[in-house]
């Protein structure tokens, strides 16, 4: 790659859903998942819950990677913090440091916003993401198991 793209980060707008649907189904299909259609992405990103956020790193005018958190409390010290749900960069921008540099953005996000944190989780077979984060700075936490309750299951706790 010959010149270094300008990066700009900022929060999505209305106008890039768009160019973030076509993102996630990049996404999708790179983590070879389930995609809904484009029209339903679109309505996702249009009613996503109040508190989710997603930072956008755009380059030459096009979104070039992304993070979707949202901020938590309470945790460690009863300490606020982010919790990281995604963190993409597509795929003909990987090997450019951008992963680092979105995080590195988010980090100082949540040092602005007065949090003392950020959460996420990884595959657990997904070795080379898995050294990228412990390359930030990032350690997993061995006393710690991610819980999920979905589908049938929920809608049964919920009728209780």
């Amino acid at each position: 790659m010959g010149q270094t793209a300008l990066t700009v980060f900022r929060e999505i707008a209305e106008t890039d859903f768009d160019d973030v649907a076509d993102a996630l189904i990049e996404m999708q299909a790179h983590y070879r998942v389930h995609c809904p259609t484009r029209g339903s992405i679109i309505d996702g990103l249009k009613s996503r819950p109040v508190g989710s956020r997603i930072l956008l790193a755009c380059e030459n005018d096009g979104i070039a990677g992304f993070a979707c958190f949202s901020a938590i409390y309470p945790g460690p010290g009863l300490t606020s913090g982010f919790f990281l749900k995604e963190l993409y960069v597509r795929q003909d921008r990987r090997k450019a440091g951008l992963g680092k540099r979105l995080m590195a953005r988010l980090a100082a996000m949540a040092r602005q916003e007065g949090h003392d944190r950020i959460d996420w989780t990884v595959d657990a077979d997904d070795l080379r993401l898995q050294q990228f984060y412990e390359m930030l700075g990032g350690r997993a936490l061995p006393k710690k198991q991610f819980f999920r309750l979905a589908g049938t299951k929920l809608t049964e706790l919920a009728g209780m």
